[in-house]
């Protein structure tokens, strides 16, 4: 049966955008969804349609003849689609004349260009697709799925949340490790060579058997200072590394976001507590010096 537009929903379709009026169409045609890769047929169907529908708006057709247009090629497409050429295009000659009183001399020639140069000249794509079977291609495949063996354990499992963070709180503790004893491998080479340095300088002095020159003795003392105070500095470069390194590993650790199962954060004391310093504790006064003041006080009066 050939489809039959009324005019009111000839005018929706044409009023809507594109997509939205093939979708228009399809609902008033009860086709399903044309974005269904199942459906394509019908997304073929539809937009044929469709084109001769907007063709005929544009060139001016009335609603009347709009409707006739989209009759007509859904007549022709499903009659001829099972026919060779030839006998299509007898059956069109036979279905124009009543078409062409519809459409007037001017639109029925303008029409009937457009499906010679549409419908006719794909004659054979639109027979393929309309009387061939498409091949759907689904692949199918088995997944065998293995439940966990012993799901007891699952009580003491943790949130996903609380997993990540005592991971990345390990992940940090252990690179402090590393570098801690990097620093500890550093600081003892170091410090051992500027020992051995000095103890150089020490034995150089000792060995020194000549009576000295006041200059040459202040020169060997300023090299004994030099070695004892870059000895010094080098551990105090030592300690500020230490301190700095532990600050920022401490840092690290607290700008982790720490979930609310876990509590509040640890609080790290930076300076220790400098004690209170003890109240001396008085004496307490005995009587007998109290009976003695108060005595002598009445003795004065």
């Amino acid at each position: 049966m050939a489809v039959a537009l009324s005019e009111s929903v000839a005018k929706n379709i044409s009023n809507l955008p594109k997509e939205e009026g093939k979708e228009f169409l399809a609902r008033q045609l009860d086709l399903k969804s044309l974005q269904d890769d199942e459906n394509l047929r019908n997304a073929v169907y539809v937009d044929f349609l469709y084109d001769n529908l907007t063709f005929a708006v544009e060139k001016g057709f009335s609603w009347k003849q709009v409707c006739a247009v989209v009759t007509f090629c859904d007549g022709i497409l499903k009659d001829s689609s099972d026919k060779d050429l030839t006998d299509a295009l007898h059956f069109l000659k036979l279905q124009s004349f009543e078409l062409s009183d519809i459409l007037g001399k001017r639109n029925f020639p303008i029409y009937t260009d457009y499906i010679f140069l549409t419908f006719l000249r794909h004659f054979k794509l639109f027979k393929y697709v309309f009387t061939k079977e498409r091949d759907i291609l689904k692949p199918n495949l088995a997944l065998r799925v293995e439940t966990p063996a012993d799901p007891g354990n699952m009580k003491s499992s943790k949130p996903k949340t609380v997993w990540e963070y005592e991971r990345q709180y390990e992940g940090i503790q252990r690179t402090e490790v590393e570098h801690t004893n990097k620093r500890l491998e550093q600081k003892a080479k170091t410090l051992e060579t500027a020992e051995t340095r000095t103890k150089e300088r020490l034995e150089k002095i000792s060995g020194v058997s000549t009576p000295l020159s006041k200059e040459k003795v202040s020169e060997l003392i300023g090299e004994v200072i030099g070695s004892y105070t870059s000895l010094v500095v080098e551990k105090v470069k030592c300690n500020i590394t230490d301190v700095q390194e532990d600050l920022a590993f401490k840092l690290e650790r607290t700008s982790l976001p720490r979930p609310q199962e876990l509590g509040p954060p640890p609080r790290f004391n930076l300076k220790p507590k400098t004690p209170l310093p003890t109240p001396k504790k008085t004496p307490p006064k005995s009587p007998k010096n109290e009976r003695k003041k108060s005595g002598s006080k009445s003795r004065n009066k």
